[in-house]
């Protein structure tokens, strides 16, 4: 087995963890390789604050092997080298005196240095980096290089473009496949979902997480709501006032609120001009609250606004088998701004999948 196939084996492993046990740290699966070339231990990063990827599969390895002296360890991420809730991997790897560290991605956190603290005292560190592991840390490296949360935008379209017609009906453009894979895997992911309270109020939709006919799971939830609406008494009865025991509903807003609210409803103030928020400083906020990864499910200003500001990570379309030949059908991006062509913004394709006559595909932002 070549170093990459060993590196997938760990990354088949750090793909086992829940995103949000770990955030804010990254997924890192790690094994142990003996000289006969034998996996002798295996550990993956199960939970924030707990044991790392490089410890559990050390001690895996430790419980049939004594002496690790002639072993390698492959590693999906950058061992630490920093004191944070748990002491830095690179002492025990020196402490176990293993040989050699394949690493699979760097680590975009200036803390960690690694693979130069354990090259420096003669342990023979090879670097491999493999892109699907790189692609598996993409809310973390945004996390860490950014500093702000990872945006998803999320849309159903017409096959021309449009996600709702003149009247802001869309009910329904996309399929009911289409909409569980929504609440399966993109609201499961994330840690939020942001939107506005013109949409809130409209919809009246509860923005959770309701998979097949199990109970629902809440969601945290922001919105932009300047003028407060939400908490004026004609809205009291929406669906998003559903009994919270883990998340809240974050109101951005650049009003003060001079009354006691429910415990989990909080406001967010940031500097707002004709209804348009400082988007910046509200991600550089959600982040300190442990907000890593968020579905921006909003109307065509809003999204036009994220991705002015190139806050838009990823691209979530489902591509609908309609097509709405009126002008004023409301586009995915809806702005008056004269663009080139060549001014463009630009995409990589990421993935493609099909639900019945839906396509569902998942593009990278260039910027």
């Amino acid at each position: 087995m070549t170093s990459a196939d060993y590196l997938h084996t760990a990354f088949l492993l750090a793909k086992r963890a829940n995103s949000k046990d770990i955030r804010p740290n990254p997924f890192v699966g790690a094994i142990i390789v003996d000289h006969h070339g034998i996996i002798i231990g295996e550990g993956y990063h199960q939970k924030a604050g707990e044991a790392h990827a490089e410890v559990l599969a050390i001690n895996d390895a430790l419980q049939k092997n004594s002496d690790l002296s002639n072993s390698t360890l492959y590693v999906t991420l950058e061992p630490c080298s920093h004191t944070g809730k748990t002491p830095p991997c690179t002492n025990l790897i020196l402490e176990k005196r293993i040989p050699k560290v394949v690493i699979g991605s760097m680590d975009p956190n200036p803390l960690v240095s690694g693979a130069q603290v354990l090259a420096d005292v003669g342990v023979a560190v090879e670097i491999c980096i493999v892109p699907e592991i790189v692609e598996l840390n993409s809310t973390f490296n945004i996390n860490q290089i950014n500093r702000r949360p990872k945006f998803i935008l999320k849309a159903a379209t017409t096959s021309n473009g449009k996600i709702a017609d003149r009247f802001g009906n869309s009910k329904w453009i996309s399929n009911s496949k289409s909409r569980a894979f929504v609440h399966q895997v993109l609201r499961t992911n994330a840690d939020a979902v942001l939107t506005t309270a013109k949409t809130v109020i409209k919809d009246n939709a509860t923005m959770n997480i309701r998979i097949d006919q199990a109970e629902a799971k809440e969601l945290n939830l922001i919105i932009i709501d300047k003028q407060l609406d939400i908490l004026k008494e004609e809205n009291k009865e929406l669906g998003i006032f559903y009994k919270r025991k883990e998340t809240k509903i974050y109101l951005v807003t650049d009003k003060i609120v001079d009354h006691k609210l429910p415990e989990n409803i909080e406001i967010i103030n940031v500097n707002m001009h004709k209804e348009q928020c400082d988007l910046n400083k509200l991600g550089a906020t959600l982040l300190q609250k442990n907000i890593c990864e968020i579905l921006l499910e909003a109307g065509g200003k809003l999204n036009t606004s994220f991705i002015k500001e190139k806050l838009v990570d990823e691209l979530n379309l489902f591509i609908c088998p309609s097509v709405m030949i009126d002008n004023n059908g409301i586009n995915i991006f809806n702005s008056n701004e004269q663009q080139v062509f060549e001014n463009s913004i630009q995409l990589s394709l990421i993935e493609t999948q099909t639900f019945d006559n839906d396509i569902f595909v998942k593009y990278k932002v260039l910027y």
